[in-house]
């Protein structure tokens, strides 16, 4: 992944050649944005719901215990149904704990998409002028599909945007009654289905590989290439046919 200037690049997770860093050891490292959506649709009622709460603290646990992660990652977090909210902004975790979340209503890829680019682009806006960051990962998470009037394609594109410093890589993850077609598409490449027929059991393991993912990706940025977007194997996860964008 290359790095952008608040400045931009990050690990190029689409199967694009990776940038080597042009910036000393000695500099401040890029930061490394990421944001996780999460389905807060009426389906997540109960045992998901409450393994997404009781588990999103491992996420932040997981950070701070790891300093080389730490010194990099900055996470924010959007839930969606029928609407989105930005739940924490883009954040230095040491100064952050994590939400707990409620059901909501139906579910609407668009809002989930466009808040999660929101939260990037106001995210990194906010680190500072001449700030350097990686290409932003977005972890995608529903146990449903997408149930509204609106094409959420629209969304989809602005948020990956390759022209765009603010585009992002999306790694997506479906359980339950989600179509895995639309789980496959919200991606740019990595998409996977959680396949435990318990949901607690199903959004652990999800949540698992996201921290594990944040973990082997922000320790690949010191490699000589500049790092890349490194999904490791996730017991429960099936990896569903890898999204082409032509």
């Amino acid at each position: 992944m290359g790095t952008e200037e608040q400045s931009s690049g990050v690990p190029d997770g689409g199967g694009r050649d990776a940038a080597p860093s042009r910036f000393a050891n000695s500099e401040r490292p890029p930061i490394f944005p990421v944001c996780l959506v999460i389905d807060v649709s009426a389906s997540m009622e109960g045992a998901p719901i409450t393994s997404v709460n009781e588990s999103l603290p491992g996420i932040r646990s997981a950070i701070l215990d790891d300093p080389s992660v730490e010194e990099v990652a900055r996470v924010a977090l959007v839930t969606f149904s029928e609407s989105a909210k930005i739940a924490l902004p883009l954040s230095d975790l040491r100064r952050q704990t994590m939400p707990r979340f409620e059901v909501e209503s139906s579910t609407n890829f668009a809002e989930g998409l466009r808040a999660a680019r929101e939260a990037i682009e106001t995210g990194i806006g906010g680190l500072g002028r001449g700030t350097r960051f990686y290409r932003p990962v977005v972890f995608f998470f529903s146990d449903g599909e997408h149930n509204a009037p609106e094409d959420w394609k629209p969304a989809w594109r602005r948020l990956v945007a390759r022209e765009d410093k603010f585009g992002a890589e999306v790694v997506s993850f479906g359980m339950g009654r989600a179509n895995k077609d639309a789980i496959r598409a919200v991606s740019t490449r990595y998409a996977y289905y959680a396949s435990a027929p318990d949901p607690g059991t199903a959004v652990r393991a999800i949540l698992q590989s996201i921290i594990g993912t944040i973990g082997t990706t922000s320790r690949s940025f010191a490699s000589a290439s500049g790092g890349t977007l490194l999904v490791p194997p996730t017991e429960g996860l099936v990896q569903l046919p890898e999204h082409v964008i032509e």
